[in-house]
Formats: structure tokens, sequence, C-alpha cells
């Protein structure tokens, strides 16, 4: 499960904690993630795809690529018209290299597929 970022959701400590009710993966994403700013009960999370998932992390809620995805009617940012361009994913990527990678690959995907949309 992937988030419209790259993110693999079921490899998130907080959706892991969420799904299997293990605390202290939540805990774990509470120290981890957004300089423990948010509570673990704040972790509880079902990823963020599909766009109207009712159950996700206080944070995700907030996030700027999520909402813009949405807006823009697109599964992943990588079928965006504007992916190359985007201002919400660039600043992302330069802190999470490996998720740029499998944004790439998909990047790639979609394009020889002929399914980029959302312009």
């Amino acid at each position: 499960m992937f988030s419209y970022c790259g993110i693999q959701c079921d490899l998130c400590p907080a959706y892991q904690g969420t799904v299997t009710g293990d605390y202290a993966l939540l805990e774990k994403a509470a120290s981890t993630f957004g300089d423990g700013a948010y509570t673990p009960e704040e972790w509880i999370c079902l990823g963020c795809t599909p766009g109207e998932n009712p159950i996700l992390a206080r944070p995700c809620a907030d996030c700027p690529i999520r909402r813009c995805a949405i807006a823009r009617g697109v599964y992943n940012c990588a079928a965006c018209a504007d992916y190359d361009g985007c201002p919400h994913l660039r600043p992302f990527f330069a802190d999470q290299p490996e998720e740029a990678r499998k944004m790439a690959r998909l990047r790639a995907r979609f394009l020889a597929q002929g399914q980029e949309k959302g312009a």
C-alpha cells in the first residue's frame, strides 16, 4: 500500500500499530516522526489513500502532498502531469531518497502507459 508520495504505508509503524493494536509501534511513530509533536493516539492511521479514509494520522491529514493529489484526482503523485515541477514533492524527496527512487519508477510506468492526469 503506497501513499500519494510513495511512502509504503504498510511498513510504517503508525499503520502497523493501528492494525495490530501494538501501542509500542504508535509510540515509535510519535517519537520518530514530527519531532514528537504528536501523541501516539494522533498517529492511529490506516494510510492516506483513499482520500476519504477517515482513520488517518493527524500529521498525514494535514499533508500538502495528500491534499494536492486529492484535489487533482490522481491515485498517486507519479501520475500527475505536474510531477516534475511539483513544489510539494521536491522538498519531500530531498529528505526521502528511497521514496524518490520508488516514485521515479512509478512515474516512468505511468508515462509509458499514457496515464498521466491531473494538470
